[in-house]
């Protein structure tokens, strides 16, 4: 009978054991995840955005505009224009939306201009990226053609 009790003992030790020490890996992962999440938020990239209003002016650019890593176009857009959004860009500094001319955005690369087709919510700016608001006519074809 003793052998039964130990058996039973050890086998009591082992799990507790056990449970101590997941318990303890989970701790230190949590915290080491914390940790390196606090990190890169405090990471600031640059981006670059331009505006254009699609009636002939100028494109307003914003250069080396500061904004923390994993931040979105439309993070970005937020910080250098009043925008109106409500699951897509509706204005940009009270130039809203109204058919035929849409505000569409595009990214530059070396290829050239490559429209955005995904939700400006949904893209993660990268450092030193290109990105252009254009506010453009979307009637004849789609995608638009690119800026000039």
């Amino acid at each position: 009978m003793t052998f039964l009790e130990n058996k039973w003992l050890l086998i009591a030790l082992v799990a507790l054991c056990w449970a101590i020490s997941t318990s303890f890996m989970a701790g230190y992962f949590c915290f080491q995840y914390s940790d390196l999440l606090a990190k890169v938020r405090g990471v600031i990239i640059s981006a670059n955005l331009g505006i254009n209003y699609g009636n002939g002016s100028a494109v307003v650019w914003f250069n080396g505009t500061k904004i923390n890593a994993g931040a979105t176009l439309l993070d970005l857009t937020k910080l250098v224009a009043s925008v109106n959004y409500t699951g897509m860009i509706n204005a940009i500094n009270s130039v809203p939306n109204a058919y035929p001319k849409y505000w569409m955005w595009w990214s530059w690369s070396i290829f050239g201009w490559s429209f955005g087709y995904v939700a400006c919510d949904k893209y993660v700016v990268g450092e030193n990226e290109t990105m252009l608001w254009y506010y453009q006519d979307i009637s004849a074809s789609y995608p638009p053609p690119p800026p000039p």
